[in-house]
């Protein structure tokens, strides 16, 4: 390049700044806004009160080639804290049973299976490893092996049993993260599954999950506070600009090149003069809510994860008690079910999320408005992209056609990629890489 181009990424999370950092890294000068006070997007942390929470991403995962190498890259591999053997108890209406959240030989040994369910989880176990060479658990469209796309329910009556869907895969993926098998393609599954036969080991960062982020932005140019509101594309060799409130003040910024890496569901907005491609995609895409009810006790918690099964009549997907740790309090963790997040929209309960789970926890926890220290509810109303039957087609043909010339505006982020952080910082790489390829 005979002068540096002059690319504004919007948006802090993951995403954004693994494609400022690559696009630095090729030469490119890079101003990444960012609407908030911090970076992170939904690999941050915040505190309220005594509470630290994490604003969405809660793992990482041994996979994920593209965030590995970056993690390695910034002298963060010490700062891996080792989650080995995760478990919960699963809860169902007559039993409660261990439920492993790698899979695992365990499995085998969940009350309630049927024996022709357990032979097929042994054949399923044996064809997910032979994908491990055919699917990328990076981009979960590389799963989309059949002409049909299924949901993950369906998917799962088919070859393994209902049995299996109730007791083993819906509680841990609605606990997780807030998704009912229905309501997904089968392809998240098959992408990510194969690559965690064998393993049973995730990790969590030392000083919280935005140590990463917050990593990546002490190497460059971020602007906090700076809330684009819209991208004007330029036209016959006119720059583009990117309209925007920094600190409360109107600024109209120039570049050559602009990456979208903001949630999908926020980018349409912005994007005034999008190509119909971009607005085919962004109309199709989907996010699920997450609804979190955090709490500080006095005295002692002992610690414990449980999952409910649908059967069971409750507003709480998960249950986790954290004891009490030097000054750190004990804590209570209540994620809502996807129909109680449903329920807290519909009847404007976002901030009051407590309302909804008051009467349950307090049956669970022994006095507990005496104990109470601080509590804290948690809306995240993007938490991850829903790569519905159907949609991931979509993903793969507009990222065929997003490669197939130069652009003026890039799109960015995991609903492109894979509903998890590697995603996020798989869809960075790649469209650094785009990039790099066109406009070099």
């Amino acid at each position: 390049m005979s002068a540096a181009r002059r690319v504004i990424v919007i948006g802090a999370g993951l995403a954004g700044l693994t494609t400022a950092h690559r696009l630095v890294q090729q030469g490119f000068e890079v101003l990444v806004l960012e609407g908030q006070d911090q970076v992170g997007g939904r690999m941050g942390q915040r505190r309220s009160g005594p509470i630290p929470y994490n604003t969405g991403a809660r793992l990482i995962y041994p996979f994920g080639q593209a965030l590995h190498r970056l993690i390695d890259e910034l002298g963060l591999r010490g700062e891996l804290v080792p989650l080995k053997g995760l478990s919960a108890t699963c809860v169902d209406t007559t039993q409660r049973h261990t439920i492993q959240l790698m899979p695992g030989a365990a499995v085998l040994r969940t009350p309630g299976l049927s024996l022709g369910t357990r032979a097929r989880l042994v054949g399923s176990a044996l064809r997910l490893w032979g994908l491990r060479r055919r699917v990328d658990p990076d981009h979960a469209a590389s799963a989309l092996i059949g002409p049909g796309d299924e949901s993950l329910a369906e998917h799962v009556r088919r070859t393994l049993g209902e049995d299996a869907l109730r007791l083993l895969v819906e509680p841990v993926f609605r606990a997780t993260r807030s998704w009912n098998p229905e309501d997904l393609s089968a392809a998240f599954y098959l992408s990510t599954t194969p690559h965690l036969i064998g393993q049973d080991t995730t990790y969590s960062l030392r000083q919280g999950m935005g140590q990463l982020t917050g990593a990546l932005a002490q190497r460059l140019p971020v602007r906090l506070n700076a809330r684009a509101i819209a991208v004007r594309l330029g036209r016959d060799g006119m720059p583009c600009e990117v309209d925007a409130v920094i600190d409360g003040r109107p600024e109209r910024l120039p570049a050559d090149l602009v990456v979208c890496a903001t949630e999908g569901a926020l980018a349409a907005p912005l994007l005034t003069q999008a190509s119909p491609e971009h607005r085919a995609l962004l109309g199709a895409v989907r996010y699920n809510s997450l609804g979190v009810v955090h709490c500080a006790l006095q005295g002692e918690l002992p610690r414990a994860m449980e999952f409910a099964t649908r059967r069971r009549a409750t507003r709480i997907a998960t249950w986790q008690q954290t004891p009490a740790s030097g000054t750190q309090p004990a804590l209570l963790y209540c994620q809502l079910t996807p129909e109680a997040a449903r329920e807290a929209q519909t009847a404007g309960l976002t901030g009051q999320l407590d309302r909804l789970i008051g009467d349950e926890v307090r049956a669970r926890v022994p006095d507990f408005e005496s104990r109470l220290i601080h509590r804290h509810n948690q809306w995240i109303a993007h938490k991850l992209p829903s790569f519905y039957p159907g949609y991931l087609a979509r993903v793969r043909d507009f990222l065929a056609w997003q490669a197939s010339r130069p652009q003026r505006l890039y799109l960015c982020g995991d609903y492109l990629s894979q509903a998890l952080l590697n995603g996020a910082c798989a869809s960075g790489q790649d469209t650094a890489d785009l990039i790099a390829r066109h406009w070099r």
